[in-house]
């Protein structure tokens, strides 16, 4: 059976991206639900879920190399292969990372794994971190080089998240004791690192489609 176009097979690698960011998306949201609310059977969930997006990748993986092989791209339409093969490994990152959250609340169940007070502001990194895994998704399907430009000034809320919760675990009166202060660092930093991948799939999309770095854009 002979491939399909190329032209089709890129719309293809655009469409298994936006996918693979919204099951991203997803578990982190979940992931954040568990937390908050101490619910391991949740967690779980998270965790066995993360093939499907593992699976996801190693579609967009096979597709790119028959695109590669049979079509033999030149320039833009090369760009949008290896670009769709680089983007999928730090999606399926964020799924490793939203994974990650879920099993500190299997490590710390039945006992909630954050203390009351810092739980506002992880709810607030989980929301910020799944509207960039969604825009990112959008950005994938769409190939919106102005969308795409925008998640750099989107993760600003998380960069300034997660130094306000540095602060709070560097103040000396902290009540909690060091398990639950080393818990919270990798938690937020998990979130962090989940919302900079999302930043570099689209900074990948904007490469793909101009040949350009998204600083060096005139928008």
């Amino acid at each position: 059976m002979p491939p399909a176009p190329l032209p089709q097979q890129l719309a293809e690698l655009s469409e298994l991206l936006g996918r693979m960011c919204t099951a991203a998306a997803d578990a982190l949201n979940r992931a954040t639900a568990a937390l908050l609310e101490s619910r391991e059977r949740l967690a779980v969930q998270v965790v066995t879920g993360d093939e499907v997006i593992d699976a996801l990748r190693a579609q967009v993986e096979s597709l790119a190399c028959d695109a590669l092989l049979f079509h033999n791209p030149v320039a833009g339409d090369l760009r949008a292969v290896v670009s769709a093969i680089r983007a999928s490994g730090d999606i399926e990152r964020m799924g490793d990372l939203a994974l990650h959250v879920a099993e500190v609340v299997r490590m710390r169940s039945p006992k909630p794994a954050l203390p009351a007070e810092v739980q506002p502001a992880f709810a607030e990194m989980g929301k910020v971190a799944v509207q960039l895994a969604l825009k990112a998704a959008e950005v994938a399907r769409t190939r919106n080089v102005i969308l795409a430009a925008e998640l750099d000034t989107d993760d600003d809320a998380m960069d300034v998240l997660h130094h306000e919760m540095m602060e709070v675990l560097m103040d000396e009166h902290w009540p909690h004791g060091v398990r639950a202060a080393v818990d919270i660092t990798l938690l937020a930093r998990y979130y962090e690192r989940f919302a900079d991948h999302a930043v570099v799939v689209a900074r990948e999309t904007v490469y793909a489609v101009t040949g350009q770095e998204p600083d060096a854009l005139p928008i």
